[in-house]
């Protein structure tokens, strides 16, 4: 920059020699360099006299000492304003209860509780393996218990007891069934079997009957049972029987 300064003060006094050498009025020619530099020393001389100008530029070690100083309250301010976040948080959080229970039906028959008529529904008996069916006509899906595993498998009989053909689908009723064996609760597990209890729909003749299953898993080494429970669950209520 002093270089410029020098060689721009240079060329200006050539130019005042020039205008005061008696030479006329023409101002001498100026290479396309030294115009330049005239044109950027003037506006210096400007800039340095002007009082309302402001450079740019800004002192590194003035915004270095600002950051350090300010960085403690920042740092505070946000600590104190996620504070205040989560404890609005908190205040929003409420903790629902829901005390909606099924209600227990007591001294209620399965054909009263899935709302059958002209039905009767009987126990018959549980069996206990590896596979169910074992046998059949048409064997058209065959369970396998899973390791460590062997299958509970109860038994009913459903008579159609009116004089005429009966439809009888229990799957509308979308009950759910729960097997208690010896204090052991399962689910009774969802079959494709055709005679699954909680999904059957068919057709039965007049006084014909056919043989419907619940299906649970129990520990292998439990090889027979001697107290069972079932519990049937609907969208309201609930009820539980004894099978003994």
């Amino acid at each position: 920059m002093m270089k410029k300064n020098k060689i721009a003060c240079g060329v200006i006094a050539l130019l005042l020699t020039g205008l005061t050498a008696g030479c006329g009025n023409q101002i001498p020619e100026l290479s396309e360099q030294e115009h330049d530099l005239v044109v950027e020393y003037a506006a210096d001389v400007v800039l340095e006299h002007d009082k309302n100008y402001q450079s740019k530029l800004v002192d590194l070690s003035q915004v270095h000492e600002i950051v350090h100083e300010a960085a403690p309250e920042d740092i505070a301010e946000d600590e104190n304003t996620e504070s205040a976040n989560e404890d609005e948080t908190g205040a929003d959080d409420v903790t629902v209860t829901d005390n909606t229970q099924e209600a227990e039906v007591q001294n209620v028959t399965m054909e009263d509780f899935l709302k059958l008529e002209n039905v009767k529904l009987t126990y018959t008996g549980y069996e206990i393996d590896d596979f169910y069916p074992r046998q059949g006509d048409a064997l058209y899906f065959i369970m396998e218990a899973t390791e460590g595993s062997k299958l509970l498998v109860l038994k009913f009989l459903a008579e159609n007891t009116s004089g005429s053909e009966l439809n009888l689908d229990i799957a509308k009723t979308e009950t759910r069934f729960r097997i208690a064996a010896d204090g052991i609760e399962k689910n009774a597990l969802t079959t494709m079997l055709l005679n699954d209890l909680a999904y059957y729909q068919g057709t039965i003749a007049p006084g014909e009957s056919v043989e419907l299953a619940l299906v649970c898993e129990i520990p292998e080494e439990q090889t027979e049972v001697s107290n069972l429970e079932l519990t049937m669950r609907s969208v309201d209520d609930s009820a539980t029987i004894s099978l003994d």
